[in-house]
């Protein structure tokens, strides 16, 4: 099994990287072209990803140990050219007799039955992908050029030492291979509409897309970007304004005024739009009334927990025995852990309960709304 869970473990690791430096960009263009986060659309799209990291690393893993690695085949056993000769392999199994049905439980058990198994497996699921991308059979005839092309690839990877990369091929290039997978993939395709009865069809989630309009207001998701977005630039920002013109000590208070200055200052200035809600095309509906007030309301709910932290901070660095210094130390670390316990408890809680906007958003009475670009 180790053979198996090197490469699986590898796609894995590999996988959550990828996926750890995708999502946020991802996210964001998602949000920026269809106004939401479609759940099955990154489920589809991510495990395709894993999908195809461990198809490869199943047929390239383990490596050598150096790049100048030793000849493990001879030149004359480096290619089996015969189509079929897993059937002459079946034969040479153990205790397996084609004409004695009893002996087919032997055959099934063996390794030259498990590797051709596996080959087929190895490729189905790309059918099953290739028939949701494609969404009609009677694309067969691509499926058959992709798939076969995909175990070509494969193929040619393990002759050629993965394209010279090692100086000589650690695996063997092997038609039955290509016949395997090939069949494997083509299975896939055509059983696919028996695993995708439960997932949406690409065009349901295109007409999903078509449901959210320009001056709809924002999806939950959408605001909760708008604000870290907004939060991450303007700290970025006020530590480089910290560092240049100010003394360290004041990096939070630097913070504090450039983040006063992105999410009120700006959207007073240009029409409702913060830096992070251009990120997501998404803005305030400014309608007759002032944001100002309101805004610097919602800033102090949003940096209300970071300012307490601040503060009990501060008060953790002095070193007293005054019992009421003690007491103000413990009433504020205390005071920290409940809001900052009670601020994502609420963000989360509202998100599942599918509330339209977050807490902060909603205790203004001030919409976020989607808007096209140049409005």
């Amino acid at each position: 099994m180790s053979l198996y869970a090197i490469p699986l473990m590898s796609a894995f690791f590999v996988f959550a990287v990828i996926a750890f430096l995708g999502t946020v960009p991802w996210t964001v263009y998602q949000y920026r072209k269809h106004g939401y986060f479609s759940f099955w659309r990154n489920v589809i799209i991510f495990s395709f990803i894993y999908y195809c990291l461990t198809a490869f690393f199943l047929v390239s893993l383990p490596l050598p140990a150096e790049r100048n690695n030793p000849a493990v085949y001879s030149p004359d056993v480096l290619m089996q050219l015969k189509p079929f000769n897993m059937f002459h392999n079946f034969k040479e199994v153990k205790g397996f007799v084609p004409s004695h049905l009893r002996t087919y439980p032997t055959l099934f058990k063996s390794f030259t039955f498990l590797e051709v198994f596996f080959n087929i497996a190895l490729l189905l699921p790309l059918g099953v992908y290739l028939r949701y991308f494609l969404k009609s059979s009677k694309k067969w005839w691509i499926a058959l050029l992709l798939v076969f092309s995909t175990t070509l690839f494969f193929e040619v990877s393990q002759r050629t030492a993965l394209f010279g990369y090692y100086a000589n091929p650690y695996r063997l290039f092997d038609v039955d291979d290509l016949i395997t997978n090939t069949l494997g993939g083509m299975i896939g395709f055509f059983i696919a509409p028996v695993l995708l009865h439960l997932i949406p069809t690409r065009d349901d989630l295109k007409e999903k897309d078509r449901q959210y309009d320009v001056d709809q207001q924002a999806s939950y998701g959408a605001q909760l970007i708008e604000v870290f977005v907004s939060l991450m630039i303007a700290r970025f920002v006020g530590s480089i304004f910290s560092m240049i013109f100010l003394k360290s000590h004041y990096l939070f208070m630097s913070n504090l005024l450039w983040i006063f200055i992105f999410i009120v200052i700006f959207p007073v200035m240009f029409k409702g739009k913060t830096i992070g809600g251009k990120v997501v095309k998404i803005k305030f509906a400014t309608g007759e009334k002032t944001l100002l007030w309101p805004l610097t309301y919602r800033f102090i709910l949003i940096n209300l927990p970071s300012v307490i932290s601040y503060i009990t901070q501060k008060l953790n660095e002095m070193s007293s025995e005054n019992i009421y210094l003690l007491s103000s130390q413990i009433m504020f670390f205390l005071l920290m852990s409940v809001i900052w316990c009670g601020f994502w408890f609420v963000l989360i809680r509202d998100w599942a309960k599918k509330k339209n906007e977050p807490f902060f958003n909603r205790m203004i009475s001030a919409d976020m709304i989607r808007y096209k670009k140049g409005a």
